[in-house]
């Protein structure tokens, strides 16, 4: 091999070294987000097949690599890990679906209300892949550091009592002024209310299908009369002409745990089924499944599930691996021996 040709692969590759600590550096302030588009830009693409290219040459350029095997190690390892991110990429996966391969995407979302089932799955800017499979989403809930309760609130809005929202048995005074007792009489899964011939309202369950959560509230006053107010957990509260209390739904605020149950199902059989968590995936054919978001709106209950093809990843554990070894090889293991034959 020419000197020269060896010179400019060197000062090749020590550029594209120090270029790419300078990448690191700026994708560490741009954001996930931002990161993944900047290093899954076309111009990256290049980057990233010159950096490859640059590593192979060395095979080519300095055969004593073949004589070194903790040093042939890591520079395998560096291939393996690059050659597998850029496999995996958003531009290998759109590169290979041009040329008639694969068509599997990186990643997307994928929205489902509770009991509904799809595979259309929405990635980076609104392409729409199909799994081939379905994901149902069985049941989806999420838990809480504090507990829900309900705000009771004069007309002009000060609140005067809190109770929790939860049939317990208890009975709160509003204040000793008042002698006014207040207690959580009934929880309904679906709240209906009904009016009667009198004009009173009266509060039944409905529809177990649907999801329109509620409580009856039970109001004491001190000749003994019982007055209900009947309070939704998402819309506004019935008002009670007869009393001068608004009782309102207040919701908890610290989210402890997001769960949902996946099952996969291809041709009416069941290929798979978890209850995934944040950090907790569902694994199948090439693709991990997480918890993303959650939420409720006019259908229910609804998640948000990130879906993520594994394209690439094992290669990226094999660099890895190499160059584990290669450096332990190199730092350790070297040192030891020559110190053994010293001795």
């Amino acid at each position: 091999m020419k000197p020269i040709v060896r010179y400019m692969t060197l000062n090749i590759g020590i550029l594209t070294l120090l270029m790419l600590v300078i990448l690191c550096i700026t994708g560490a302030f741009l954001g996930a987000e931002k990161a993944a588009l900047f290093f899954n830009s076309p111009p990256l693409a290049v980057f990233w097949l010159i950096l490859l290219g640059t590593l192979v040459a060395g095979f080519v350029c300095w055969r004593s690599l073949w004589r070194r095997p903790n040093l042939l190690l890591c520079h395998l390892g560096c291939m393996a890990v690059l050659a597998g991110g850029m496999w995996g990429s958003a531009a290998g996966h759109r590169l290979r679906q041009a040329v008639g391969g694969s068509s599997a995407k990186v990643k997307g979302t994928i929205v489902l209300h509770q009991g509904q089932s799809g595979s259309e799955v929405v990635a980076e800017r609104g392409q729409i892949f199909t799994l081939p499979f379905s994901v149902r989403l069985e049941q989806t809930d999420v838990s809480y550091y504090d507990a829900p309760s309900l705000g009771i609130y004069t007309q002009r809005g000060e609140l005067i009592g809190r109770l929790a929202a939860a049939v317990d048995g208890q009975a709160y005074e509003l204040s000793a002024e008042s002698g006014i007792r207040v207690e959580v009489v009934e929880k309904f899964a679906n709240l209906r209310l009904i009016r009667q011939d009198d004009g009173t309202l009266t509060g039944v369950e409905g529809d177990t299908a649907a999801d329109n959560p509620g409580y009856a509230v039970a109001f004491t006053l001190p000749d003994g009369q019982v007055r209900r107010q009947y309070v939704f957990e998402r819309f506004e509260p019935h008002f009670s002409s007869q009393l001068p209390f608004v009782t309102v739904f207040l919701p908890p605020r610290m989210p402890k745990e997001y769960r949902s149950t996946l099952i996969l199902e291809k041709d009416g059989q069941t290929l798979a089924q978890k209850t995934i968590r944040v950090n907790n995936p569902l694994y199948y054919g090439g693709y991990h499944f997480y918890q993303s978001t959650f939420g409720r709106d006019e259908g229910g209950a609804y998640s948000g599930i990130l879906v993520v093809s594994d394209s690439g990843v094992w290669c990226v554990f094999v660099g890895y691996g190499l160059m584990t070894a290669g450096l332990f090889g190199q730092f350790w293991m070297r040192p030891l021996l020559r110190d053994e034959g010293k001795g």
